[in-house]
């Protein structure tokens, strides 16, 4: 629901109400729409965290699994998926990209208890750390809690993006630890070249011994100083790399790097490797950075794998938006084509694809085309079951995801209820085509309504009598070949919906990092006021049909306080939820957008101009606020024109820019050699006065006519002005055509008598007084320079070279030389 202008937003009092029971079945009936291949089917487990939450999770020796949130919470959820139970909630700073975003366990957890956790520390603004911990579970059987927190790692950071991404425990106790390069996202940021510079942290794998050391095998590890960054380097070159895990038979690092502008990669990391971020993407080079000095000379790693970004979960096969790195399949159960196959997924795209790796690292299969799964929620980690199965945690519903097969090509259904009560009649419908065979066979529907009575159909209604407050209603569905699955759900047939409103500011259209307030109250005609609970989410979209969700600051009470990033095309969704004591809850969402502005690039040539982010041409709509880049491409569309700088003064080609409160119209300004010349020299203006004509030529050659003489450039030569009496004699022995562009300015002679240009066919053109001006060329040329030219016994030119019956020859106030065609001599003879 979207706030319009100030005022309240309010739920109004349905005669039916939904329980938060029934919202979550609804939830997880979309879960079940993913495609997979034959035999395929996903079984879900809740692990306690909320949708949107969960952000990584690890098996215990026993197969149950401990779960991490994006906001501090650690959950433990039992082997059969039946028991869940809140470990801790750390203090962690969950803004942007932060948060607790990572966690391992101990190889030897069985003995010491030991699991891992990475996460950024609730620091005040501007800045933050991030810190890798090992902690000890406590609790025996079951965890019942974490105490003893040991750092390991910490780094510092100011963007709230691409922290600590990832940690993986080497069955050798060692730890690998993933860390993004910290770097804005909104514009081209310089420190995003720390990823290059083993001597940095950021934008790093890192190999790790227990204690937080260097790894003794890493490429630059020294025993003199084993806790350096540099000790701990393994490879670098990530923006944010985002999962990660080993190969089972090399040992390499296979990993998922996400992409800023266009390209998403998977990587097969080797020990001392840059893999080309900030100025590489994927195979191609990073629009923006490429051009940075620091660039120039980068080599990339090539991916195993590189896929473009596209506009949602119906893209073509090769593409998404933001790749999570997955795992090696070892076991057994999956048909043959996918054993040994590499599994991995992209979160915005909604998809699974599995390939092959040879022993060199290299594809042996590439992806498969269709992914091999599509519709399959949002993953954010890959592990594998006990018995080898795949399974991934989806942030989307904060459930762990377990992919089956089944080789007799029947996979049981999947029950799945939504009601809606009237409390007024005592009546509940229930909705149960949320029920989903993964052959697509038709279901049967056994339902108990939990009150002694029974009933069949998708979609029966059944009124309850006087009596208790709440009922257990069970739904079996059955497939043609006799497999069922049932589940179940609390209905209170006279319990009503909480009443929330909210007070929201003037308007909903906010500049990046203008505050927003919202307050609420929540009230039950059973309980009375109750609390409310906030939740706020950064929605990045593309286009509409391509979004994804950064969730954002929670909080508890009756307000919540914000502000917009300068995410692009991206508003923030700020949700109040209130629950009575009976499970039935109200919620209403409020929308942030960005105020905008209108960005328009000129240039007064053709050219390449970008917002990068932003869009891929000269204009986008941008929010108020924001920061973002400008880009001009180096060169002009002419080949010849570069870049000389913008409307507003800077002379960067890539140039950040804040947007104000009112449209910005930038101009880029390309200059030919010509066109440079001219503007910067003062005396050349002076001497050709103004320009009579346009430039005309091509690439190999171009020229413009000023009212008192010409300026020439080619690429060889540069650019160059010849006038006066030098300029005629050049155009009448036929100009750049028959002696070449000049190679110099007009300049003065050593005795300042005298005035000359020399071209790029050898030759020059000579000017005196008394003399007029004459061309020198070819081995007459050669020879009076070797003879020194005017300084020589000949003096000045006193004609053109002219022929004679026996070669070439040039006459000179001292006397003239001759070339002889026969014998290639050439002879000096005085007057």
């Amino acid at each position: 629901m979207l706030g319009a202008g100030a005022g309240t937003l309010h739920t109004a009092a349905p005669a039916g109400g939904d329980t938060g029971a029934e919202r979550q079945a609804a939830a997880e009936t979309a879960e079940d729409s993913a495609t997979l291949p034959p035999g395929f089917a996903l079984v879900d487990t809740p692990t306690g965290q909320p949708a949107y939450n969960l952000t990584d999770f690890g098996f215990l020796p026993d197969g149950s699994a401990i779960s991490t949130g994006k906001d501090g919470g650690v959950t433990w959820v039992s082997a059969t998926g039946d028991r869940t139970r809140e470990l801790a909630v750390l203090p962690t700073r969950s803004n942007g990209d932060l948060g607790l975003v990572g966690m391992a366990v101990a190889p030897d957890f069985a003995r010491t208890r030991h699991v891992y956790l990475a996460r950024a520390l609730p620091d005040e603004p501007p800045g933050f750390r991030v810190r890798l911990s090992r902690w000890t579970v406590t609790g025996s059987p079951d965890p019942t809690g974490l105490s003893e927190e040991r750092r390991i790692l910490q780094l510092t950071g100011s963007a709230q993006v691409h922290a600590m991404t990832g940690v993986v425990a080497d069955p050798d106790g060692s730890l690998w630890v993933s860390v993004g390069d910290m770097a804005k996202f909104c514009c081209v940021d310089p420190e995003a070249l720390n990823a290059l510079d083993p001597n940095s942290g950021l934008g790093k794998l890192l190999h790790v011994l227990p204690d937080g050391r260097g790894h003794p095998s890493n490429p630059f590890y020294s025993e003199a100083q084993p806790a350096s960054w540099r000790s701990r380097f393994y490879a670098g070159g990530f923006r944010s790399p985002f999962r990660f895990s080993l190969d089972p038979e090399t040992g390499a690092p296979l990993l998922g790097d996400v992409g800023w502008l266009t390209w998403e990669e998977v990587d097969v990391v080797r020990p001392g490797r840059i893999y080309g971020w900030p100025c590489w993407e994927g195979l191609h080079r990073t629009p923006g950075y490429r051009d940075l000095a620091a660039c120039a000379s980068v080599a990339n790693t090539a991916p195993v794998w590189d896929y473009r970004h596209g506009d949602g979960a119906d893209l073509p096969a090769d593409q998404g938006n933001s790749v999570t790195g997955g795992r090696v399949y070892t076991g057994s159960s999956y048909p043959a084509r996918y054993q040994g196959s590499y599994f991995f997924g992209d979160y915005v795209g909604e998809k699974i694809w599995s390939m092959r790796l040879g022993a060199d690292g290299q594809l042996s299969r590439p992806p498969d085309d269709p992914p091999f799964g599509t519709h399959v929620g949002a993953p954010v980690e890959f592990d594998e079951a006990e018995n080898g199965d795949l399974v991934y945690a989806d942030i989307a519903t904060g459930n762990l995801r377990r992919l089956t097969y089944s080789a007799a090509g029947n996979t049981a259904p999947v029950a799945r209820i939504v009601a809606v009560t009237d409390p007024d009649t005592r009546t509940v419908s229930f909705d149960a085509s949320g029920s989903r065979d993964h052959e697509g066979d038709a279901l049967s529907y056994r339902w108990d309504f939990g009150d002694g009575s029974t009933g069949s159909g998708p979609n029966p209604t059944h009124g309850y009598p006087s009596g208790p407050d709440t009922y257990e209603v069970a739904l079996t569905v059955s497939d043609p070949s006799g497999a069922t699955d049932t589940t179940t759900l609390t209905v209170a047939p006279s319990n009503r919906q909480p009443e929330l409103t909210l007070t929201t500011p003037g308007g909903n259209r906010f500049a990046v990092g203008e505050p927003i307030t919202l307050t609420g109250t929540a009230t039950d005609a059973e309980d009375g006021e109750l609390r409310i609970v906030w939740t706020s989410a950064t929605v990045h979209c593309q286009v509409e049909t391509s979004c994804h969700r950064h969730p954002g600051e929670g909080a508890t009470g009756p307000g919540w306080s914000g502000q917009l990033t300068d995410h692009p095309n991206s508003r923030t969704e700020v949700t109040a939820t209130a629950t009575d004591s009976r499970g039935a809850a109200a919620s209403v969402t409020y929308v942030a957008l960005p105020r905008e502005h209108r960005l328009t690039l000129l240039s007064n040539l053709p050219a390449r101009l970008e917002i990068p982010g932003e869009s891929t041409g000269p204009s986008a709509m941008v929010a108020e606020g924001a920061v973002v880049d400008v880009l001009a491409a180096a060169v002009a569309e002419d080949q010849v024109a570069t870049f000389e700088q913008w409307s507003d003064g800077s002379r960067l080609a890539t140039h950040a820019v804040t947007i104000g409160s009112a449209d910005l119209t930038l101009t880029a300004t390309y200059l030919t050699p010509i066109d440079r010349k001219y503007a910067r020299d003062t005396r050349i203006r002076d001497l050709l006065g103004a320009p009579t004509g346009p430039e005309t030529g091509g690439t190999a050659l171009r020229s413009r006519q000023f009212a008192n003489g010409r300026l020439y450039w080619s690429p060889s030569t540069g650019a160059h002005e010849v006038h006066g009496e030098i300029l005629e004699k050049y155009l009448e022995r036929g100009g750049p055509e028959a002696v070449g562009p000049p190679a110099s300015d007009q300049r003065r002679t050593q005795d300042g008598t005298g005035r000359f240009n020399d071209f790029a066919e050898s030759a020059s053109i000579y000017w005196t007084r008394p003399d007029g001006a004459h061309l020198v060329d070819g081995p007459i040329l050669a020879r009076w320079t070797a003879l020194g030219r005017e300084a020589s016994f000949l003096s000045y030119p006193t004609s053109d070279v002219f022929e004679v019956r026996r070669g070439l020859r040039g006459e000179f106030r001292g006397g003239h030389i001759t070339w002889v065609r026969d014998s290639g001599q050439t002879l000096v003879r005085r007057w």
